[in-house]
């Protein structure tokens, strides 16, 4: 292989690493009927999330979104939750308050994922091809929670637009850290991510 062929195929690899994951298309997810209210909150979620392809060679083993529960996405959530649902103000409160309770001592990611393989989507088994952890200031942190929360659904996607038919979402916590710079990486056999995301 030439050096112009090995500098060709790295290009085209860094390439697929950092492209924008493919969109399906059919049905869009749920919006809010205010188009201001739903682009503010749509750039929210931009913002606290981070996408990566993962591939061997040029075959695509995994797609995967992760979005930082940070506290101002948090806000944004349950806001949005309290308008689809219509929840008097009281009501809404008191849902603010238990999001940032069960938060308060932990640092939480809401993971999307698609695999070609079927057999790849198993993070949340104790014998996962994949070994997830969080890096910050050169240290790694391993999950003390990586829960799956299922197959693409209306309730997922009210809340995590980028959730297609197929994909599957996780719930993945580690111990609360220092937010200011951190970077989720996921890894195996079959490749690695490395999503980086700066604190508020």
């Amino acid at each position: 292989m030439t050096r112009v062929t090995v500098a060709a195929l790295a290009l085209a690899l860094t390439a697929c690493a950092t492209a924008r994951i493919p969109r399906l298309g059919g049905d869009p997810p749920p919006a809010d009927r205010d188009p201001a209210l739903e682009s503010a909150y749509q750039q929210t979620l931009e913002r606290a999330t981070r996408s990566q392809g993962i591939y061997d060679l040029m075959d695509t083993r995994l797609f995967v979104h992760a979005t930082w529960e940070s506290p101002v996405f948090v806000e944004a959530r349950v806001n949005r939750y309290g308008r689809f649902r219509a929840l008097p103000v009281e009501e809404l409160r008191a849902a603010m308050e238990a999001e940032r309770q069960r938060l308060a001592d932990v640092v939480e990611f809401h993971l999307a994922v698609h695999a070609n393989d079927p057999r790849m989507d198993d993070f949340d088994r104790p014998s996962s091809m994949w070994r997830l952890a969080l890096v910050v200031d050169g240290k790694e942190y391993a999950p003390k929670l990586i829960e799956r929360i299922g197959r693409t659904n209306t309730e997922q996607r009210s809340y995590y637009s980028y959730m297609e038919p197929f994909w599957v979402g996780y719930r993945v916590r580690f111990p609360k850290v220092d937010t200011r710079a951190m970077t989720l990486k996921i890894a195996s056999a079959a490749g690695k991510a490395e999503l980086s995301f700066a604190g508020e």
